[in-house]
Order: C-alpha cells, then sequence, then structure tokens
C-alpha cells in the first residue's frame, strides 16, 4: 500500500482510526484536499478508512481506490506468455470471482459509509500489482506497470444495496448476547475452506471428519449429502455413496485422457480395515525408471510481492537455497551432501552455478511435488539464460516421488487422503522428525529470509539463524531420500 500511493504524489495521510483521524478526513474534505491516504468516516454503527481518496473536479465528488496485495489476472490469455521456449508454460491463473466479489463488496461497503456521512464518491478503483511487470532498474510506479488500476464503478454501483442491507443484518447479528445457533456455512465446505472459528462453532466435528476427504471440496453434493445424514466420520460413510470411476475407453487413453483414482474410496477402505492398499508391481516399475546417481534436490524461496531484484515479476520466487543429496549407485553406502545459502543481492547465478558443479548430466533428480522445483527451474532459466540448457535437462530428468502415494501405490489410512511429505513421512518414516529443528517449515524459512534480507535480524542472530536454515533444507532432502529407500526396501 506504501508503494502504491507512488501512483499518487503529495497526497496526505490521516493516522490512527478514532475521533482525531475523522476530524482531520472532515478538514481536509471540506478543503477539497486533491489526495488522502487512509480517509476515516464513521455512523454510530459502521467505520471504513479507505486507501486513496483523489478529487474529482468534474464530478464534484471523490474517486476511491482500494489496493489489494493480489496480482490482476484480468489479461487476455495469449498476452500472459512471454515466453520463447518451446516447452509448455504453465497455465495462467483464472479470475477468482468468488474473491473480485469480496473486493467488489468491500469497496461496496466503504463508499455507503462515506456517503452515509455526506462525502460524494463518484468512481470505484482496485488497484492491483501487475503480474506482467518485470523489474528493471528503479520500480515503475506509472499506470499499468508496477501497479494496475481497475474501474469497478459500474460492479460497485450494482452492489451498493445489497451490501447496505447486508451491513445491517451484519450489525445486528454481531449485537446478539448469544452465540447464534447451527453450523455456519463452512460445515458444508472441505477442510482446506473452513474458517477459522470452525472447531468452535462445530465441536461435534471430529478433527478427522469428512471434511478431509481427498478433493471432496470438488464433490459439494457429496458431503452435503453426508452432512445433512449426520455422516461425519469417514468409517461410517457407506462406500455406495461414493461415485465409481469409471474406466477410460481405449480412444480416451489415446488422446492423453488421465484414468481418474478412486482416491475417497480407497481412503475410506484403509481407515476401516487400517490395512495399507500396496501396489507392489507398480511401484517397482516407478523405482526401476530411475536411474543413478540418484540427486535429491529441494529448493527454499521467498516469493516477494515487490520484485527486490532486475528481471523478477511480482510474486516470483527468489531461489536463495538449496540442498542436494546424492546417491552415486545402488550399492552405496554414503550419502553425499551439497548445500548453498545466499542472503545478499540476486543468488540466481550463485545458486544455479553451485548447482551445476555438483550434478552431472546424467541421473534421475528427484523431488516431492516437482512442479515447484521445475517451475522455480524454468524461471532460473530465464534468469540466467546461460545454464538455460542445463536447467531445462534438470527439468526433464526430474521424478516426482510423491506420485507413488498421489497415484494410489501406496495408501495408508494415517496419510488422511493427503499425498503431502509432512503427513507421509510420520507414518513411512516416524524416526525421522522435524521437531528439533530451530527452523521447522517452509514458512518459516521464508520469514528467515525476510528478516536477514531486511536487517531485521543482524551480527551473532544471523549466523545463529542461517545454521537452523541449512539444517531445516537438509533435512528436506534426507527425508526423501529416507522414503525412496523404504519404498526400495518393500518391493524387495
Amino acid at each position: 500500500e506504501r508503494l502504491a500511493r507512488g501512483m499518487f504524489p503529495n497526497g496526505v495521510l490521516v493516522e490512527g482510526r478514532g475521533n482525531e483521524a475523522q476530524e482531520f478526513t472532515k478538514k481536509l474534505i471540506r478543503e477539497k484536499t486533491p489526495i488522502i491516504f487512509q480517509a476515516v468516516c464513521a455512523t454510530d454503527k459502521y467505520l471504513a478508512a479507505t486507501d486513496i481518496l483523489v478529487w474529482n473536479e468534474s464530478a464534484n465528488a471523490y474517486d476511491i481506490y482500494e489496493i489489494k496485495m493480489s496480482s490482476a489476472f484480468e489479461i487476455k490469455l495469449e498476452e500472459m506468455s512471454d515466453s520463447d521456449d518451446d516447452e509448455e508454460e504453465e497455465k495462467p491463473k483464472r479470475v477468482n470471482k468468488k474473491k473480485e466479489l469480496q473486493y467488489e463488496y468491500d469497496l461496496a461497503f466503504q463508499v455507503n459509509v462515506f456517503e452515509m456521512c455526506g462525502v460524494k464518491i463518484n468512481n470505484k478503483y482496485l488497484i492491483r500489482l501487475n503480474k506482467e511487470y518485470k523489474k528493471v532498474g528503479d520500480l515503475d510506479f506509472s499506470e499499468n506497470k508496477l501497479f494496475v488500476k481497475e474501474d469497478k464503478t459500474e460492479k460497485v454501483n450494482n452492489l451498493l444495496e445489497q451490501a447496505k442491507f447486508e451491513m445491517a443484518q451484519a450489525s445486528e447479528f454481531i449485537s446478539q448476547n448469544t452465540k447464534p445457533v447451527g453450523s455456519c456455512p463452512c460445515y458444508y465446505r472441505g477442510r482446506s475452506s473452513h474458517c477459522t472459528t470452525f472447531k468452535y462453532i462445530n465441536p461435534h466435528v471430529p478433527d478427522y471428519s469428512v471434511h478431509d476427504l481427498n478433493r471432496i471440496g470438488n464433490s459439494k453434493a457429496l458431503l452435503k449429502e453426508l452432512v445433512d445424514a449426520g455422516i461425519l466420520t469417514v468409517d461410517k460413510v457407506p462406500e455406495d455413496w461414493i461415485p465409481k470411476v469409471k474406466k477410460l475407453s481405449k480412444k480416451e487413453i489415446e488422446k492423453g485422457k488421465k484414468e481418474r483414482k478412486p482416491r475417497k474410496l480407497n481412503q475410506i477402505q484403509v481407515y476401516k480395515s487400517k490395512e495399507p492398499i500396496i501396489v507392489l508391481d507398480a511401484i517397482k516399475t516407478e523405482l526401476n525408471s530411475l536411474t543413478f546417481p540418484l540427486y535429491f534436490l529441494d529448493y527454499e524461496t521467498y516469493p516477494t510481492a515487490i520484485p527486490m531484484f532486475n528481471g523478477y515479476h511480482p510474486y516470483q520466487h527468489i531461489v536463495f537455497q538449496y540442498s542436494l543429496h546424492i546417491l552415486r549407485d545402488k550399492d552405496s553406502q554414503q550419502l553425499e551432501h551439497y548445500e548453498l545459502l545466499i542472503l545478499d543481492g540476486d543468488p540466481a547465478d550463485r545458486i544455479v552455478e553451485s548447482l551445476k558443479s555438483h550434478m552431472g548430466s546424467t541421473g534421475s533428480i528427484i523431488s516431492w511435488y516437482k512442479k515447484f522445483e521445475n517451475s522455480r527451474n524454468k524461471e532460473l532459466a530465464k534468469l540466467v539464460p546461460l545454464h538455460h540448457e542445463f536447467l531445462h535437462d534438470v527439468i526433464s530428468r526430474t521424478y516426482d516421488l510423491m506420485d507413488i502415494v498421489d497415484q494410489q501405490l501406496y495408501v495408508h489410512h494415517g496419510f488422511k487422503g493427503s499425498s503431502s511429505i509432512k503427513k507421509v513421512q510420520p507414518i513411512l518414516a516416524p524416526d525421522f522428525s522435524y521437531k528439533h529443528l530451530g527452523v521447522q517449515n517452509g514458512m518459516e524459512a521464508i520469514e528467515a529470509y525476510r528478516q536477514i534480507a531486511t536487517g531485521e535480524l543482524t551480527g551473532e542472530l544471523v549466523e545463529e539463524k542461517k545454521k537452523e536454515m541449512i539444517e531445516y533444507c537438509k533435512n528436506d532432502t534426507k527425508v526423501m531420500y529416507v522414503l525412496w529407500d523404504f519404498f526400495t526396501k518393500l518391493v524387495k
């Protein structure tokens, strides 16, 4: 938000939310101050602080601008790719209609409050990051560069009355003396879409419930049918309620259509029996497709909203660390380990050159959820074009160890329908742990990078944090080796 204000030089900032801020806002509006940041208006029920007000002389009213941290995707699909590569690009993200509506309601609320306070609002805009912007030199605050301005006037105007009605409802709702009875709307949503109060509002729902069925968010009718029937635990789900997976015809297979897996049914069956589903021949085929040496690779990255270095886009990941475990041959009893952590300047060149020095031109590269590492390799290939061939060779040689779980070749009730390494590792490698580490997950690694990059941590604290970051990333590749070893011993 602070940077987006660069689009509107010489604005006046209103600080705070109390009476002083409201009185200062009134004064600025009376004086028709051209640009106001964080103007505050309040009624007896509602308070709104808007990001930017800009005086519109021709309309004799203010235009309102709301800044959001998301990036704008309302771009023609043919304009989404600026790559000269022949390789298939990642599919562009579509507009999230639900989130767009939330943004429009947000603006409608603010407009209603300001107009209740006698402030006339004309045009309504969103300001968001431009995903297509590439940093070259200083950040460019001119329109449609770092930030994109989107006119939401018509859509917000169409929402004003409905928003006003819902504002009154909300005010009445939160003014009640007792907690409302009944379930919240999340009751009919998958676990990943639950609000933070779900457990409080729905204490009767167990921690592992039908809301955790694999991809249940895509089967809303089934979830509603289950919970309405009072079926909350996985073991109580009638198997004939689960839609059967249709076998693909030869023609569909030839067209490249992938056969769906009976994920929900498998999850229910292993939970009831407590016996895993193991497709040994298929696991053996997967493992036999690998060639030595094996390289277990993991990146740590920082997806900063505002690009820090030249060549980066908003939210593009900065690859600042890697860990690499190498098993030279199938009879080897010793793992080699290499690592690099860079906390100063753009790390792209140094990361790639170091990685290249330790990786030969043959052998399988193993990741867990390879889409992440390969996406980073595609980005690095553009940032470091001298190593384009090496990075795309890495992509072509990368095998996703997660496939054994994701393709339902090994299904365990303890996975709870997930193929995340954080769910698989405690079951298949219970002696392996992250609990002793100072940095225990990817989000903590991101935060550690941010603290060091911004100077929040200094001196001995930096050195201590660096050791923790190195140990965490090393664990991530070691656990992949441990899981590979588990599956290898299993088929033997």
